[in-house]
């Protein structure tokens, strides 16, 4: 109740000044805290990919900020900030204004550096604010058309019986993409040997020579190549099948399961000092794009699941993912420094 005292004018008058405060009577009472777009102290928002220019990454980021600049009604520039396995851009980030204007799209593979860098100038735990999830692209096992094998048991089973075992690449040492095959590598028995490339351009190129055996790639990257009938798909590292590749089995299908954690998840992140309410009003905004189906249609033709997480959903990923790979890391002796 809201007790005014005086003439009728200045009745009128206190009434009027009071009424924002009552409207935001509410929103208080519930803790909800609002922070439109408008109040952020910046002109434009970056949007920083620590990758390079062109790959599927950049593409889905170029995507999403079209989304977000029509629904923040502020321009969305992104800046690609790559190198150092993406640690550039990341601590480009981290070291950014709090103010909500420089953000960050990342894989939730960053959740395991503390164990593969022995000098991480950053902690990905305490140093970024998860924001919300962006897309999944799911590691694929491919093997050049020329390998007599059509599914892992077979493609173990031919590393087993030559001497050397089978050569194979993936996109970077270090990165889910090769702690997957070592994985399936372990837990089969099978005999392979990583042959590291900077990228996945050239090694891509050398197994579809054949100058490889096998890899494990990004599906974004090799569902082309697939449907070209370039490589041949064995197997999609997950325990669901994805709409991306709905024709190839999953590991689970294939007597290895509890391999979830091996997709790359992109994420959106924040410096960890960003207000919880500009935080929670970019995450808002942001799950309702991931969630519209023109996108989610748009980011499959790219080669990601869109995957509409909440903050505290990506930071569960983050240690799942942490807690799934950090064995890996540990038994293979990876160190990215």
């Amino acid at each position: 109740m809201v007790l005014v005292f005086g003439d009728n004018n200045a009745r009128k008058g206190n009434a009027m000044r009071m009424l924002p405060a009552v409207l935001a009577l509410p929103a208080m009472m519930f803790g909800v805290v609002l922070a439109p777009a408008q109040d952020l102290p910046c002109s434009q928002v970056r949007l920083v990919v620590p990758y390079p220019a062109g790959g599927a990454t950049d593409v889905a980021t170029r995507v999403l900020a079209e989304r977000l600049e029509a629904a923040i009604k502020k321009p969305f520039v992104v800046e690609n900030r790559g190198g150092a396995t993406g640690n550039i851009g990341t601590v480009a980030v981290v070291n950014a204004a709090p103010d909500g204007c420089t953000l960050l799209v990342n894989a939730t593979i960053i959740a395991t550096f503390g164990h593969s860098f022995s000098k991480l100038s950053y902690d990905p735990f305490k140093d970024l604010a998860p924001v919300g999830g962006v897309g999944v692209t799911p590691t694929l096992i491919v093997a050049a058309p020329s390998v007599p094998a059509n599914n892992l048991k077979e493609l173990m089973a031919l590393s087993k019986s030559k001497p050397q075992g089978l050569n194979y690449s993936t996109a970077g040492y270090g990165l889910q993409q090769h702690l997957a095959v070592e994985e399936i590598a372990q837990r089969t028995g099978g005999k392979v040997t990583h042959v590291a490339y900077r990228g996945g351009g050239t090694a891509m190129t050398d197994l579809i020579a054949a100058r490889l055996d096998f890899g494990g790639f990004l599906a974004g990257t090799t569902k082309p190549l697939i449907a070209s009938g370039q490589l041949k798909g064995l197997a999609i590292v997950a325990e669901k099948r994805s709409e991306l590749v709905p024709e190839i089995p999953t590991t689970t299908e294939q007597g290895l399961s509890g391999m979830n954690s091996h997709g790359v998840h992109f994420m959106l992140f924040a410096p960890a000092a960003t207000p919880k309410p500009i935080v929670a009003f970019m995450g808002s905004e942001l799950k309702k794009i991931i969630s519209e189906p023109s996108l989610k249609k748009r980011f499959i033709e790219i080669g990601f699941d869109a995957t509409p997480l909440t903050a505290d959903e990506v930071a569960a990923t983050m240690r799942q993912t942490e807690q799934a790979l950090a064995p890996v890391i540990k038994r293979l002796n990876i160190k990215l420094d």
